[in-house]
């Protein structure tokens, strides 16, 4: 009896079990070299850029999702499993399951920090190094479109790719799961790419993360995909919240009435988000002008 009592006084705090899970997220190797990379290639990329002048700066975003986002959900994949393996370990376990959910969903905010990093980054880049006229980017697309796009490609993706992991930790335990679910994401943002280069391009914001500008041709003309980036920012949004609470679902002693009433809502918004981001803002996709010194003589 006394054993139990002093088990459940010295439980962790939901914060001090956050502060334990992000640092070890921080300190992962894997998890260091991926964010040097992400910061290390728009460095390299201005310091090398033709003319002095940036270029594709509204495809950059997909770097943080790519290199941070994929990275953080196989690391936390893994490290939401080994959690768990920790706690059994224990003759008492750290806080409920949901507890140890929601601490994990809390550590996810460090890829959002780097993503946030990131997007910073690059607008002071372009602020050193202003685009060329002709670019995609604030002045020749809404200043909110912008913001939208580089927020949702960067901090949203990197979030919702290591909320993803801590679904994908609690949910699949088959070996291999997080590679599996990695390429699955990379297909199946090939194939968004493939609809927004086809007859219906707003059908590409069905993905989680999306690029939308292409890379510039030989005359430095690139296209920049049809579709409103400020619903598909609160469509991913959703899609984020929906992977931390059905993660929390997992805990059988956490399914609660009202759980699983936001779990809903939470469904019906981010499909009605997606629907909206589809049907409003620009309609075609559109090829910007040529910028004069990429045009090949």
């Amino acid at each position: 009896m006394s054993a139990t009592h002093a088990s459940v006084g010295t439980a962790p705090s939901l914060s001090a079990m956050a502060k334990i899970e992000t640092r070890r997220l921080a300190r992962n190797p894997i998890f260091i070299l991926a964010t040097l990379i992400t910061f290390g290639l728009p460095a390299y990329w201005a310091v090398n850029s033709k003319h002095n002048t940036p270029g594709d700066l509204l495809a950059w975003p997909v770097i943080p999702a790519f290199f941070v986002g994929l990275t953080s959900l196989a690391l936390l994949a893994r490290q939401t499993r080994s959690t768990d393996a920790a706690a059994e370990a224990m003759a008492a376990a750290p806080g409920s399951e949901a507890r140890r959910t929601q601490a994990l969903i809390m550590a996810s905010l460090l890829p959002a920090a780097v993503g946030l990093a990131f997007m910073v980054e690059e607008i002071v880049i372009a602020g050193v190094k202003p685009t060329a006229p002709q670019e995609w980017w604030f002045g020749t697309v809404n200043d909110a479109q912008v913001l939208a796009m580089m927020f949702g490609c960067s901090v949203v993706a990197c979030f919702g790719g290591a909320l993803l992991g801590v679904l994908s930790g609690r949910w699949v335990r088959f070996r291999g799961a997080s590679a599996v679910i990695v390429v699955g994401l990379v297909v199946l943002d090939v194939i968004g790419q493939a609809a927004g280069e086809g007859g219906m391009p707003s059908a590409k914001l069905f993905t989680p993360w999306m690029s939308w500008q292409s890379g510039t041709a030989e005359d430095g003309t690139a296209t920049l995909y049809a579709g409103n980036a400020l619903f598909h920012v609160v469509y991913i949004l959703c899609l984020c919240a929906a992977a931390a609470l059905v993660a929390i679902w997992h805990d059988k002693d956490a399914r609660s009435p009202q759980l699983k009433r936001t779990i809903a809502a939470v469904t019906i918004t981010g499909l009605v988000a997606l629907g909206l981001g589809m049907t409003t803002g620009q309609s075609d996709n559109k090829v910007s002008d040529p910028v004069p010194w990429h045009i090949q003589k």
